[in-house]
């Protein structure tokens, strides 16, 4: 077989060129832009020349690349009628993609209860970063996406808009509840690289702490969490993914105040997969946890926006 170049590629090519924008194939492939346009740089990298080319400030393909975008899409039909085959005669399975700390702090401990009730149905689940490019959308019958709420298009559904409180270890909080005075001298923990997470939070509470002597920043929210549990310091989360911790004891809220931190997490699903009528009891089943989660967290106190 000859060389060929690189698949994942290949397909982010063929979704830029059939969309005419970087901006719509991110959308319908789950990856940022800057992986987009990575992506198609490689490309043109192994080819040697331009593939895509603006017009009315619109990437649409060279001459060279409409012959590569015609080739790729035939070969990418041709693929996808092949996997529609292969799943309709498994259609007991279910392939759910999600960021590994949904995964780990909300799915997983519901799994048991979804299989009680559906011993039929079999859930794959993967856990995969947004920007990874060899990760490609069509793969999943459904994917739990991170995003801001305007995000938008066919068969996007919101499951979750996210709010965040601060948590920790109930040692850290003896009285219950922490001054926001106090809460200021607890080594902070962040459970992303930004750091912007608890800035957003003091902002709303209206209150500008001393930077702390030490932090501690992680890079997913589950690792911050595991620290939090340990005592480490005091992170942000949304307490509908921690209600198990919560409800234990293993976490307690210091000071009450619910931030929208204008996110949330959405249900996204191909058009194959609304189609297929026997999918539909995980993505109901998903809506109904949810709801119920919410209304386990609608006490604390929303603060403003």
């Amino acid at each position: 077989m000859s060389q060929l170049p690189p698949l994942h590629a290949l397909r982010v090519f063929e979704s830029v060129a059939r969309l005419s924008s970087f901006t719509a194939a991110a959308n319908e492939l789950c990856l940022t832009q800057s992986a987009i346009s990575h992506q198609i740089k490689n490309l043109e990298s192994y080819f040697g020349f331009p593939l895509l080319e603006k017009r009315n400030r619109m990437p649409v393909p060279t001459e060279a690349g409409q012959d590569l975008f015609k080739t790729t899409q035939m070969a990418l039909q041709l693929i996808g009628s092949s996997v529609s085959r292969l799943r309709d005669g498994h259609g007991n399975q279910v392939r759910l993609k999600s960021r590994p700390s949904i995964a780990y702090l909300w799915l997983m401990p519901l799994l048991r209860e979804f299989y009680q009730e559906h011993p039929d149905i079999e859930v794959s689940l993967t856990t995969v970063w947004e920007a990874s490019p060899s990760v490609h959308w069509d793969e999943y019958d459904y994917v739990i996406q991170y995003g801001p709420l305007g995000l938008a298009g066919e068969g996007v559904e919101l499951l979750h808009e996210e709010v965040v409180v601060p948590l920790c270890a109930p040692e850290l909080c003896l009285n219950g509840r922490l001054t926001l005075e106090a809460l200021a001298q607890v080594t902070p923990i962040h459970p992303t690289g930004d750091r912007m997470g608890w800035s957003l939070w003091w902002k709303a509470a209206g209150h500008s702490p001393q930077p702390a002597a030490r932090e501690q920043v992680f890079d997913t929210d589950y690792m911050a969490i595991a620290a939090t549990l340990q005592g480490v310091g005091v992170t942000y989360s949304d307490p509908t993914f921690v209600q198990p911790d919560l409800d234990a004891g293993r976490l307690v809220i210091p000071y009450p105040l619910q931030v929208k931190t204008g996110y949330g997490f959405f249900l996204m699903s191909t058009a194959r997969t609304r189609e297929r009528t026997s999918l539909n009891a995980l993505k109901e089943w998903l809506f109904q946890k949810m709801a119920e989660a919410e209304k386990r967290v609608l006490h604390i106190d929303r603060g403003p926006g």
